[in-house]
């Protein structure tokens, strides 16, 4: 089917949907040094709402949390996690209140603005979500479809957007799109087709309030991993977790382009470069990749732990299942951990 060149209007054709949404459920608001307030969502009492990933991603690391926590440092002052894609490591060490203050980063622009518009901007970003739920819900087969195309072609690149319509455009894409596969051509456009489900939740209110007071106490940044040593220094922190774009065991893998670029054999090399220098510093690091010779051999003089993580991206359920996996730390004499 051809896709549609022309961008859905999001105002005109949805106020009276939109004003019509289910309340939220009672909220309070929240101060943040330096930004704006927040709302956020009140649970039972004396118990925050925990946060969650908002987005979906390739290697997400939820479900390998039990186990991340058993080999992190015990003590954390300020964290860092610079490749940051859907965030689970720190929303759960958040939950947890393992930090006091943190810098995440990452080198796709995308997720940096969906993070830092989800922080700074939660409001007007549901109020997005909800005239594109009542555009694409309207709409049935094939009219979705031309909605979704509409949206995917409708990119920043080609027309000024502002961070609150470029957030809801990615979260739109992320909950109604295949699999919900971020995937980007070399040119950095969003390439995954629709998805076709029955109803998806694409303004999840008290998942993203939630996600927003979470982020409250984080510093959000686009960079380059090879800075990551300056800006440790620069942010006073002691904790860095590290979740690169894994190294391909085989060529039907090599699943690694979640941002143009990609990620080659000589990116790991300078990756490693980077934990020799924080281990220089004194920093600790806990980093996860891929089980292969090559990751192995690049990080033979560090703490190597195996694990099995699920895997679920591929479109064929009989390849999916279980792969191991490595998590490397500079746990050591003369390092507190």
């Amino acid at each position: 089917m051809a896709e549609s060149n022309t961008a859905p209007n999001l105002s005109s054709e949805t106020a009276a949907s939109a004003s019509r949404a289910v309340a939220d459920r009672p909220t309070l608001r929240l101060l943040r040094p330096g930004g704006p307030g927040v709302e956020v969502p009140i649970g039972q009492p004396g118990k925050a709402q925990p946060a969650r990933p908002f987005i979906k991603w390739v290697g997400g690391k939820s479900k390998l949390i039990p186990a991340l926590d058993t080999l992190r440092p015990h003590s954390i002052a300020r964290y860092a996690e610079p490749f940051l894609g859907g965030g689970a490591m720190y929303f759960h060490l958040r939950n947890e209140s393992a930090f006091a203050g943190a810098l995440i980063t990452d080198a796709n622009h995308d997720v940096v603005n969906v993070f830092t518009v989800v922080r700074d901007h939660i409001d007007a970003l549901l109020a997005a979500l909800r005239r594109h739920q009542a555009l694409y819900l309207s709409r049935l087969g094939e009219d979705r479809a031309a909605y979704f195309y509409a949206v995917r072609s409708d990119h920043p690149g080609d027309r000024d957007m502002t961070p609150v319509e470029r957030a809801a455009r990615m979260l739109f894409l992320n909950r109604t799109c295949f699999n919900g596969l971020w995937r980007e051509n070399k040119s950095g456009r969003f390439n995954t087709p629709h998805g076709r489900y029955a109803s998806p939740v694409i303004a999840p209110a008290a998942k993203l309030r939630a996600a927003s007071a979470a982020l409250q106490v984080a510093d959000i940044d686009s960079a380059d991993f090879r800075k990551i040593p300056q800006l440790v220094s620069d942010h006073d922190i002691d904790f860095v977790y590290m979740d690169p774009p894994y190294h391909p065991i085989s060529e039907t893998s090599a699943f690694n382009a979640y941002s143009r670029g990609g990620f080659s054999g000589r990116a790991q090399q300078e990756l490693r470069d980077v934990c020799v220098e924080l281990d220089k510093m004194g920093v600790r690091f806990v980093l996860s990749n891929s089980d292969c010779d090559f990751i192995r051999g690049l990080y033979d003089s560090f703490d190597i732990r195996t694990v099995m993580a699920a895997r679920s991206v591929n479109c064929k359920a009989d390849k999916r299942g279980s792969v191991r996996e490595v998590v490397v730390r500079n746990k050591r004499a003369g390092l507190a951990w």
